[in-house]
């Protein structure tokens, strides 16, 4: 998914005369457009073209090695659309071109009269299909100019696709919370518009209201109130993806409640309730059927990749070949496609996801022949389209996962087109990664090790790495060594000190120290620094000179990310599950499924159970009474578990949590003098730090007392 960014006033001058040009330029633009025409990468939509759709602003640089950039646009015939692109640099004098489905020319800007701008207003596009927007530099193969541009895509794209009558009322989406922070309203309509702060409407009639707490100086508390909503008549049928940021805590900060209604044609709406922790996102949908009927779902917090949830679809996973392009289809009934393919080791592989049609924001995630995640990528540079690049380590059998942004819980569908290539293509995804490993390797000598995790990013911000060893130690800022031998030797922007646009940290453990065990390593984003730029982290771990972990993530102020790995006695390592989690909310770990046959616990009752790889919590249940005040203790008597609680109320309602009695000196946790508000059965959920990404194990014993 592509973060929100601010729109700008659409400019939209007349169409200029279009002039003879040089022979030079001339010739260069129809040999551009010949060639566009018959690439592979523009018959497939591949990564190197971006798709756009009306509202997106993107930027781009042309050189002597980049002379042209290309951009897709899905229209319809009779959409009316308006490029501009825009430069500082005289001397770039940029050229646009618009071609069609069938690589006819359909309208061009070539004058060089205006070298900083470039610009093609109210052009109806003839036909249905996929057009190509070229950006050329003026002076096309030749010369040296170089510089950034911006384009912009406005107009009026037709709604296509199925429709609802709805003749009473629209669609609303109505977002409510308590306090003076800075939550944000996202809908994505079923034909790819979307609705937020930054783009306050869709050509299909979405509009949002206002944007609420903006301005943190002028935050109310008092019921602030987005909305979003499409009018009564012909509204897009099919999904709308509800997005709910917490953009800023302003002065107030931590965990929020809120309330989200979701109503159509006037009806009583359905409520979601739900919390959020600062940087988290919310998800759900609301299906609208051609004949007027809806449902509001709920979804949760965005928590990552959890393959877990694809298990079924990884079993029945379709066999493909190096150099196959296969088309497929994301639907909320069919959130992900599983493909598998063979190789052998030192084979780098392209993937590509690219979406045709509808709203798909489309997903990937790459799986090793032990089915660990190697790697994943939700948007390839500036589009909602995904590709991946990477060298394979060990021969066999690597899975593909298809899927969408919010993946089960997610909104968006449609269809798409897959392409697996060998070698590594225009575009190593993510961008960020091959950027930061640079940086490791040509900025900061590193001691070697037989284990080495590397966490990088570009900004100023303050990451703080940490990793668990598998006795239970910690090694981060605080305690730069542990027993076992793990060092912190680099520790990137610490508490913004000295803060390096190129920070860089690392743990390592020295070469004869390789003890087996589970590994826990935690990347939490500490502070920007003063520096509001987004940051994509980086993240490797090499064990015995091998890379067992490489992947990006784009991560937000104050979110915690944790992956695993284990090193067994002959010394081979493989990768767990990672993902962000917060440790606020229990919802990641799915505990509903479970709760009618959770164990029976009583009042003054003491039991024992475990937590490890294969059961992440345990769910318990007790009667309780209005009024009744309970403490329930958690404490850890076996192996490395860093316990952690969570009581839920039996109309389903997290009410109360606890990681640890006192942070920093005892990890057991408590939850204490809790008043229970209602009568009935009220669940306790025993798990451990991490929830369903957690890596430490252990017994316990957990007792449940009325005071």
């Amino acid at each position: 998914m592509i973060i929100m960014t601010q729109n700008r006033a659409n400019r939209r001058p007349a169409l200029r005369h279009v002039g003879l040009g040089a022979l030079r330029l001339a010739l260069c633009l129809a040999l551009i457009s010949v060639l566009w025409a018959a690439s592979p990468a523009r018959a497939q939509e591949g990564p190197r073209n971006r798709q756009l759709t009306v509202g997106d602003i993107v930027t781009g640089t042309l050189d002597a090695d980049t002379f042209v950039q290309a951009y897709s646009l899905t229209g319809s015939a009779g959409d009316t659309i308006n490029i501009d692109v825009v430069t500082e640099a005289e001397e770039l004098a940029p050229v646009v071109i618009l071609t069609g489905p069938d690589s006819e020319l359909v309208a061009q800007d070539r004058d060089l009269t205006s070298p900083t701008t470039a610009t093609l207003a109210g052009i109806e596009l003839p036909s249905s299909g996929t057009y190509t927007i070229l950006v050329v530099r003026g002076s096309g193969a030749e010369g040296d100019a170089s510089g950034e541009f911006t384009l912009e895509l406005s107009g009026v794209q037709q709604v296509g696709g199925q429709t609802a009558a709805l003749d009473i009322g629209g669609v609303v989406f109505e977002l409510i919370w308590a306090a003076a922070v800075d939550l944000n309203l996202e809908v994505r309509d079923p034909v790819g518009g979307t609705v937020h702060a930054f783009s306050p409407g869709a050509p299909s009639g979405g509009t949002l209201d206002a944007d609420v707490n903006a301005n943190c100086d002028a935050a109310t508390a008092n019921n602030p109130t987005e909305t979003i909503a499409w009018p009564a008549g012909e509204v897009p049928a099919g999904s709308y993806e509800i997005i709910i940021y917490y953009i800023d805590g302003c002065e107030v900060g931590g965990p929020q409640r809120f309330t989200l209604n979701g109503s159509a044609n006037n009806e009583d709406p359905t409520t979601i309730d739900g919390t959020l922790n600062p940087g988290q996102r919310y998800l759900a949908r609301m299906e609208v059927a051609a004949d007027g009927s809806w449902t509001l779902s709920d979804g949760g917090v965005n928590a990552g990749l959890n393959v877990t949830v694809f298990n079924n679809q990884i079993a029945n996973a379709e066999s493909i070949a190096l150099g196959s392009t296969i088309s497929g289809t994301i639907t909320n009934g069919t959130p992900a496609e599983v493909y598998t393919f063979d190789v052998i080791s030192g084979t780098t592989v392209t993937i590509s996801m690219v979406a045709q049609s509808g709203s798909l924001d489309t997903y990937l995630a790459l799986l090793g022949p032990d089915q660990t995640p190697l790697i994943s990528n939700d948007d390839d540079g500036e589009t909602t389209n995904a590709a991946i690049t990477r060298e394979l380590a060990t021969n066999g059998t690597y899975t593909i996962i298809a899927t969408r942004y919010g993946l089960n819980i997610g909104g968006t569908e449609g269809d798409y087109v897959l392409t697996l290539s060998t070698g590594a293509g225009e575009t190593e995804t993510p961008a960020v990664a091959a950027d930061t490993a640079e940086v490791t390797a040509e900025a900061i000598e590193l001691s070697e090790g037989a284990i080495e995790i590397t966490l990088s990013w570009l900004t100023n911000a303050d990451l703080q790495l940490q990793v668990r060893d598998p006795s239970g130690e910690t090694v981060y800022d605080d305690l730069t060594q542990i027993r076992s031998g793990g060092t912190l030797e680099a520790d990137g922007n610490r508490n913004c000190e000295e803060t390096t646009a190129s920070p860089v940290s690392y743990i390592y453990w020295p070469p004869n120290r390789l003890t087996p065990g589970i590994y826990e390593v935690e990347v939490w984003y500490q502070s920007n620094c003063e520096d509001t730029t987004p940051v994509n982290f980086a993240l490797t771990v090499d064990v015995s000179d091998q890379t067992i972990i490489n992947t990006s993530q784009p991560v937000a102020l104050n979110a915690h990310y944790m992956i695993t790995f284990r090193v067994e006695a002959d010394g081979t390592a493989t990768a767990g599950p990672g993902g962000f989690f917060d440790m606020s909310n229990a919802n990641t770990l799915n505990y509903t499924e479970v709760a009618n046959t959770a164990a029976t616990i009583t009042y003054g009752g003491t039991v024992s159970g475990s937590i490890t790889e294969r059961q992440r919590f345990v769910v318990y249940a007790f009667e309780g009474q209005q009024g009744d005040i309970v403490t329930i203790g958690m404490d850890a008597t076996g192996g490395t578990l860093d316990p952690a609680l969570y009581l839920v109320s039996p109309e389903g309602i997290q009410i109360d949590f606890n990681d640890d009695v006192t942070p920093g000196e005892n990890p057991n946790s408590v939850i204490e003098n809790t008043t229970l508000v209602s009568t009935g059965t009220y669940y306790i959920i025993a798990t451990h730090y991490g929830l369903n990404v957690g890596g430490t194990e252990g017994t316990y014993n957990l007792t449940l007392i009325q005071e």
